[in-house]
């Protein structure tokens, strides 16, 4: 699920009231919402599914100057054989500051018809921001339905294409311990997505991604592409 957060970046603040009229506190708000297609569901270097279209909305709301919370839910089925979804609320906290993020996201899915275990996925991470194009992030993730660790760094580097776009890519490495049959170094990942935007308020995002399987993992070498649609409110 994380993420379909490419579009993030275009997320309109709008004002909502934060007391009654005429108080001078206001409580900025943004939501969004991203619908998409893939080729092939890859979460953490494993295959979920075939081709997916998914849904997630998404509620982000400033606490204050550095403390946010994102809030939403997500939905996914498989468009190909078998009857694979997934479903999941999640909530986020993130203090930001010029030159590093630290957040902590709890996330609760559950599925159908997958070899992955309903239950709550927690995630401490933080994120170095070396300059304005580039970042280098880290995570680690407790799975309770699996009851295993997942953990990963990554770089992230975007730039404006034109007055309207910009590009973004992602690339990375994982290591897990007991998660789903895999322990050790896990898998080598990149994504690059490029997003154009309509207007304030709408967005398209192709993508293409790659995961390739290192010594823990049981998986093969999975090369996808889709595209999201994002409406922010």
């Amino acid at each position: 699920m994380k993420r379909l957060v490419l579009g993030l970046a275009l997320l309109l603040p709008v004002q909502a009231e934060a007391g009654t009229a005429g108080d001078d506190d206001r409580l900025p708000l943004g939501i969004e919402v991203v619908t998409g297609f893939r080729t092939d569901y890859v979460h953490r270097g494993f295959q979920l599914a075939g081709s997916l279209i998914d849904v997630q909305a998404e509620a982000e709301v400033a606490l204050s100057d550095k403390w946010l919370l994102n809030v939403g839910g997500y939905y996914g089925t498989a468009t190909g054989d078998g009857d694979f979804s997934e479903a999941a609320a999640f909530f986020d906290f993130r203090y930001e500051t010029e030159k590093w993020t630290a957040a902590f996201g709890t996330t609760w899915r559950e599925y159908k018809d997958s070899f992955f275990k309903d239950g709550f996925d927690l995630a401490p991470s933080f994120t170095w921001h070396l300059t304005d194009d580039w970042d280098l992030g880290t995570g680690i993730a407790y799975d309770t339905g699996d009851g295993g660790w997942y953990g990963h760094i990554e770089a992230r580097w975007s730039k404006a294409t034109g007055e309207n776009s910009f590009i973004s890519t992602e690339a990375g490495t994982s290591w897990t311990e007991d998660y789903y049959g895999s322990s050790g170094w896990h898998d080598v990942y990149a994504r690059v997505g490029w997003t154009y935007a309509f207007n304030r308020s709408v967005s398209v995002t192709p993508f293409v991604g790659t995961s390739v399987p290192m010594s823990s993992s049981p998986e093969r070498n999975r090369l996808f592409g889709g595209v999201w649609f994002e409406v922010n409110f």
